[in-house]
């Protein structure tokens, strides 16, 4: 009995085990959440986020809360952006905090103590994180001081640097990093390549209140002046070895002044035949201070083609295309065609015309250019074109042909000059539909094609960071132009104008854009008898439209094509103002340009931004006509014979606004702009003034 007791229960207990076993397997099988809630909380860590509210700082009394704020990636909800919700990862906030203390300590308070203090919640709203800042007392740099400089003075070390005397003392020696580096460089340009900077900083109590005053210490070891051993070149296949050794400013035996390496490097690069280069020391021998130079390029395909297509407020449609070599025979010669064609529609004497009347206006340049002649530092250039142009406005179509033949040469990396000799040949036929009488006067003018045979010198003065979006510099132009006497043709004249362009950022953010131009031409010899009218009319000056007054139209201030000057070919005199003829150009010119530039809150992710822009100019014919009543504000377009009256003389303004869609070509751009001070044209058979509003629509900048 009891045997048969025991053999039954061992045989139960290995069933009742199974039981238990299927009991927390199935356990794990259907009740996952635990294991999954583990999982979930491993993945979602620094994913949760949490809904901003506001940031309270407190504790502040040197930067303002809106300043510390700025630091800091966790931002409130701004008028920008208003269609944005504010959130905030909390296991990133105590990073966020590290933030300011850097900042305080980097500007001299070392004891800085930066936390979150608590967070609090607003219905509907979100958290408010509360920052309490205790700042402490201030170092500031009390004196600095070199030990070893050697070949370069103090006065030239302190001139490079920016953390001196009176400045905020960071606490960590690191922040000092740009000063050391900007002493290195100096005597890496004195040719101590080799050449080391040590700081150190001692603190004291400022004898002249609360406070410390840090002392800082530079140590320099000069080293070697290193000169240039052997010049080697690698990775010009296409090139020949004398088209890059002739663009280094530096030579075999001369001292390695690091300053004239890097400006070789640029000068390659601008040749446009190499994408990249690279100058590096090779062959360093620290006991006698010679180092080789490795000038390693990576080449350009030398032939190039280009297409594009683009519309304008005047060109409908517009096609470029161009084809080139920049290498020809690996001697850095270059050839180039490029053509320009587009199909005009614009206003014929005032009259509008229909797209299917429009016009083929269109250039061709033929272009050869040689660098550098005989090695020299001065080019030859020969530029062959031909072009018909559209003259709505005079209802004349003008074909030219000519050549310009000249050098160009940098004077420095900063400045370029240019001198040629021009001839040009204009001829004119009247547009297919102006005006009938204009048609009659002209054949009975019998006018023939002039020459213009002219010497011709530019400077170009560019301090801007960028050629195609500047944010910041200077650029200038200067011209000036001698046609006629001992070179012959069909006018005698003198042609100059200057321009001068800047550009900066402003405490709002974008960028102000300003330009100032004046210009002047005046007929010699045998012009002088024509007056004003000595001056052919592709050389006058002209203003209004979408790239000098966009308030007005195209070419249309200034002095105004009267019947007159139609008999006697566009250079008359008369003073009665019609509406239905054109600008006849000015002698003189003046403009006054101011744009701000700035990207557009919502949609600046998408390339779009926006400018506001007050401009003015005009031209006139004669000096005289330049009157201080002129530039009044604003007049009204009323009587022409009515003395307060806006004149033809007078100066104009406008002002508008305007929408940017950044292209790698260029800001394709819709400008709106409105005149304060139209003038009303009066004759026989019509009574207008100029437009309130005008729509330019463009690509590139304006100036």
């Amino acid at each position: 009995m009891i045997l048969g007791e025991t053999s039954d229960s061992g045989m139960r207990q290995p069933a009742r085990c199974r039981f238990v076993l299927m009991a927390v397997c199935a356990t794990c099988l259907l009740s996952p959440m635990a294991g999954t809630s583990f999982a979930d909380e491993e993945l979602d860590y620094g994913l949760e986020t949490h809904r901003l509210a506001k940031i309270e700082i407190t504790g502040n009394s040197t930067y303002s809360s809106g300043e510390l704020k700025n630091l800091l990636q966790i931002q409130e909800a701004t008028w920008k952006r208003p269609l944005h919700v504010p959130k905030y990862r909390p296991h990133l906030v105590d990073t966020q905090v590290g933030l300011l203390e850097t900042f305080y300590r980097n500007r001299g308070f070392h004891q800085v103590s930066a936390r979150l203090d608590s967070i609090s919640t607003v219905d509907q709203e979100g958290d408010v994180l509360h920052i309490f800042i205790v700042e402490g007392l201030q170092t500031m740099i009390g004196g600095v001081s070199f030990e070893g400089n050697g070949p370069i003075s103090e006065d030239e070390l302190r001139k490079a640097m920016y953390l001196l005397e009176g400045k905020p003392a960071p606490a960590d020696l690191n922040a000092f990093g740009g000063d050391l580096y900007a002493i290195r460089d100096l005597y890496r340009k004195e040719a101590h390549l080799d050449a080391t900077v040590q700081s150190a900083m001692t603190i004291q109590d400022s004898p002249d209140g609360p406070g410390y005053l840090a002392f800082v210490t530079y140590t320099i070891r000069p080293g070697l002046d290193y000169y240039v051993g052997e010049i080697k070149l690698a990775g010009n296949v296409a090139t020949h070895d004398n088209l890059l050794t002739r663009e280094l400013l530096i030579k075999e035996g001369q001292p390695l002044y690091w300053q004239l390496v890097e400006d070789s490097r640029r000068q390659l690069l601008a040749t446009a035949l190499f994408r990249d280069v690279t100058i590096v020391p090779v062959s360093v021998d620290t006991t006698i201070g010679r180092a080789d130079l490795l000038v390693r390029v990576i080449e350009r395909k030398p032939a190039f083609y280009e297409f594009g297509v683009g519309v304008g407020s005047l060109e409908r449609i517009r096609v470029l295309a161009s084809w080139g070599h920049y290498n020809l025979w690996g001697t850095g010669r270059r050839f180039q065609i490029r053509t320009r064609v587009s199909w005009n529609v614009e206003d014929v004497v005032g009259n509008p015309i229909r797209f299917d009347q429009g016009q083929i206006n269109y250039r061709v340049d033929a272009e050869y250019v040689n660098p550098h002649i005989r090695n020299s530092r001065y080019s030859f250039d020969l530029n062959l074109y031909t072009k018909r142009e559209t003259r709505g406005e005079s209802g004349l179509n003008m074909v030219s042909n000519g050549f310009n033949v000249g050098t160009t040469w940098r004077a420095s990396r900063r400045v370029r000059h240019s001198a040629f000799l021009g001839l040009k040949i204009t001829s004119p036929t009247v547009h297919p539909y102006a005006p009938d009488s204009l048609k009659v006067r002209f054949d009975e003018l019998g006018a023939t094609s002039d020459q213009t045979r002219s010497i011709n010198w530019a400077a170009y003065i560019d301090h801007r960071d960028d050629l195609f979006k500047p944010t910041r510099g200077s650029y200038s132009v200067l011209t000036a132009k001698l046609a006629g006497g001992l070179m012959g043709g069909d006018f005698s004249f003198f042609k100059w104008s200057t321009a001068w362009h800047n550009y900066h950022h402003t405490p709002i953010g974008g960028v102000l854009a300003l330009r100032f131009m004046l210009g002047g031409t005046r007929p010699y010899g045998r012009s002088l008898d024509k007056g004003a009218d000595g001056v052919p009319y592709d050389d006058r000056f002209f203003a209004g439209g979408s790239s000098t007054v966009r308030g007005y139209r195209h070419n249309s201030l200034g002095p105004q094509v009267t019947d007159q000057d139609e008999l006697d070919r566009l250079n008359y005199s008369s003073d009665v103002l019609l509406p239905d003829n054109p600008a006849r150009g000015g002698n003189y010119l003046m403009l006054t340009n101011v744009e701000w530039r700035f990207p557009l809150p919502l949609l600046r992710r998408w390339k779009f931004s926006s400018v506001f822009f007050f401009e003015g100019g005009n031209v006139w014919a004669q000096l005289r006509d330049v009157r201080m009543t002129g530039f009044r504000l604003t007049s009204n377009p009323g009587d022409p014979q009515d003395p307060a009256s806006t004149k033809d003389w007078d100066y104009r303004y406008s002002y508008g606004t305007g929408i940017r869609f950044g292209t790698p070509f260029g800001p394709v751009r819709v400008d709106v702009g409105f005149p304060l001070k139209r003038v009303r044209y009066v004759s026989e058979t019509r009574d207008v003034q100029d437009p309130k509003v005008l729509w330019h629509f463009s690509l590139g900048y304006p100036f």
